[in-house]
């Protein structure tokens, strides 16, 4: 229960730290080329992966009905990355089944939908080339995933906002979490300092920005 505890607490802190901080320090965990639908998306949670093989895609549906509340499903879909394997109906599922969030590894549909979805919603591209029901559908689950030198493994965290993805193994997570959020401070502080000399409405659209 302790264990779980901690889990918690630790995806509850990594949610007030930006990717780009974790970029300042690491360079293993980042996923190139991989954005939310909306800028205003971000996901933080433990991770469940799935790999796709095939033009049929109807087995994702199990995987959803396998992971547990709050993770996020990474769907490793590189076979075919002109191909949407995922848009509006799934993310409805994966919401239904309590998932924090969703990255797919190639492509997805309905952009239009996915904008107005409370899910967050991660991939390469956009597409509407979609999977279809015919032939087999060839779909792993808790498989090793590779990108560049990282392996990608079901129980990491991942962190996703709007600059960009980091999966990190969770000695790491727990290792560098007090140096982010010293960092967080800093900037935050940093920021106050100048525009309590400043107007900041002559500066942001946005009063609300906050990185």
């Amino acid at each position: 229960m302790n264990q779980v505890k901690n889990l918690e607490s630790l995806v509850d802190a990594y949610k007030n730290i930006a990717t780009s901080t974790i970029g300042h320090v690491l360079d293993i965990g980042h996923i190139p080329q991989v954005f939310p639908m909306s800028p205003m998306q971000k996901a933080v949670g433990i991770i469940r992966t799935a790999r796709l093989e095939s033009t049929n895609a109807n087995h994702l549906r199990q995987v959803l009905m396998s992971c547990n509340r709050n993770e996020v499903l990474i769907i490793d879909a590189r076979y075919d990355l002109q191909r949407a394997c995922w848009g509006e109906q799934r993310s409805v599922a994966a919401m239904h089944c309590g998932l924090a969030g969703v990255v797919v590894l190639g492509a997805v549909t309905d952009r239009q939908a996915l904008l107005n979805l409370k899910l967050p919603v991660f991939a390469h591209s956009v597409s509407c080339l979609t999977t279809r029901n015919q032939g087999e559908s060839l779909v792993e689950m808790n498989i090793d995933l590779y990108i560049n030198q990282l392996c990608i493994q079901s129980g990491d965290l991942l962190i996703a906002d709007a600059d960009g993805v980091f999966v990190l193994k969770m000695d790491v997570a727990q290792k560098y979490l007090e140096l982010f959020q010293k960092l967080e401070e800093e900037e935050k502080h940093k920021k106050e300092q100048f525009f309590s000399r400043e107007n900041i409405n002559d500066y942001y659209f946005n009063v609300n920005h906050s990185h």
